[in-house]
């Protein structure tokens, strides 16, 4: 037999395609971005937004003949208190990895770099997703599985939270989640890891690891609690439940409870199906109704900002076929609403569009305002530390934050636009 590719596998060479790693997730978070330029608090307790409710109603019409006035009233005020959520990403290193991909020459990348660096890619991430979430730590709904480690998920047909959840790279193989309901959260299964996802608009599911389960559509997933066996992991306040809800308690004030009607958005409408020009119309009129003004920004998901675009282009008369443009979707584009860049975050799930006032958002944080390794908190600055007693270094990374409001009735959301 002649010569082959086979018989030379041995001493043939080969070549990396390129000097850098090419990743296949979407690696940024404008979301994060957008919040964090909104200035600091910083707190020690807690955080304590005063609130100025209702007026007085201590008011009197009389005619000219005078009379008794009503008695006087007093301004009703209030106070939201917000607290900190502590993000945590550890990372740990084998000492053969630092020794054996250390240079260029060695490998692509130091097994070094790609963790550091992957540990703030990651932590941001988990902000983002919290910052897009309604902050009680539930990723995704089941719906029914039977004694099997393929867990099925709503279909992006559904409403809900399911299909989103993997498309948006919430739920990845190797996450450790919990799964269960909103009383026991991981009455179903406890710590496994999510060995597969299936990426599909009509069967979204996990595969995980251990033993097989049953599911039903009163189950959820989230991210493995260590610190409980019953409750999802603390999360920051998110756009869902600070601007899309009408009933969430926020800051510790209950908008159902009599006299706090003010506390919830001037309009969140989860009727409305397909966006229309006449729906952002509403939002803003809301808007403006309880304020006076109009909303700084719009937030809203690549789907609607791409249902935007259309209802805009089919506005467009060519006056000739010069220069002519389509696909501009998105803030840089020049997209716009009453003068404000529509922002189009990858994060926000595909149902939501959201009229912001920005100045009515309060950031909360501690000494730490980002991302920070915990060998900078311990002052000794050297990075990776031996795990003593063992073969690898360690290292750990934490982001203390969280955000609020102090005016709810100035922003305004669309939440259930599933055309």
């Amino acid at each position: 037999m002649g010569a082959t590719v086979a018989t030379m596998t041995s001493v043939i060479k080969d070549a990396w395609t390129s000097s850098r790693l090419a990743k296949q997730f979407y690696n940024a978070n404008p979301v994060l971005d957008w919040f964090q330029e909104v200035e600091a608090t910083m707190i020690g307790t807690q955080a304590q937004v005063p609130i100025h409710k209702w007026r007085s109603g201590g008011s009197t019409s009389t005619n000219a003949a005078g009379g008794a006035l009503n008695s006087a009233g007093n301004q009703q005020v209030d106070q939201a208190l917000y607290t900190l959520v502590y993000l945590w990403h550890q990372i740990s290193i084998e000492t053969a990895a630092l020794n054996q991909t250390g240079s260029s020459a060695q490998s692509i990348i130091g097994s070094k770099i790609l963790e550091v660096q992957g540990a703030i890619d990651d932590i941001s991430k988990q902000a983002s997703r919290q910052l897009c979430s309604n902050g009680d730590g539930y990723i995704a709904q089941c719906t029914t599985t039977t004694t099997a480690n393929e867990i099925e998920l709503l279909a992006a047909s559904s409403g809900g939270l399911g299909y989103d959840a993997i498309r948006r790279g919430w739920l990845f193989p190797g996450l450790p989640v919990d799964i269960g309901t909103t009383s026991d959260t991981d009455t179903i299964a406890s710590g496994v890891t999510i060995t597969a996802v299936e990426e599909s608009a009509s069967t979204p599911s996990i595969t995980v690891d251990g033993s097989t389960v049953s599911t039903t559509s009163s189950h959820y997933v989230s991210i493995k609690n260590p610190n409980s066996t019953t409750t999802a992991s603390p999360e920051l306040n998110g756009l869902r439940n600070m601007l899309g809800s009408s009933t969430t308690t926020l800051g510790g004030i209950n908008p159902a409870t009599a006299g706090n009607e003010f506390w919830k958005p001037a309009l969140v409408d989860s009727s409305t199906t397909s966006l229309s020009l006449d729906l952002a119309l509403n939002l803003q009129a809301a808007v403006f109704q309880k304020s006076g003004g109009y909303q700084s920004h719009v937030l809203t998901s690549v789907k609607q900002g791409s249902a935007f675009y259309s209802l805009l282009q089919n506005q467009v008369r060519f006056a000739g076929e010069m220069k002519m443009g389509a696909g501009g979707v998105g803030g840089l584009t020049g997209l716009s609403w009453n003068g404000v860049n529509l922002n189009v975050f990858p994060d926000i799930v595909d149902k939501e569009w959201y009229h912001v006032s920005k100045d009515d958002i309060v950031r909360i944080v501690g000494s730490i305002k980002k991302p920070t390794w915990t060998s900078e908190l311990e002052g000794s600055g050297e990075g990776l530390r031996w795990s003593q007693g063992n073969t690898n270094f360690v290292e750990g990374l934490v982001f203390p934050l969280n955000v609020g409001l102090q005016r709810r009735n100035t922003h305004a959301a669309a939440t259930n636009l599933t055309a």
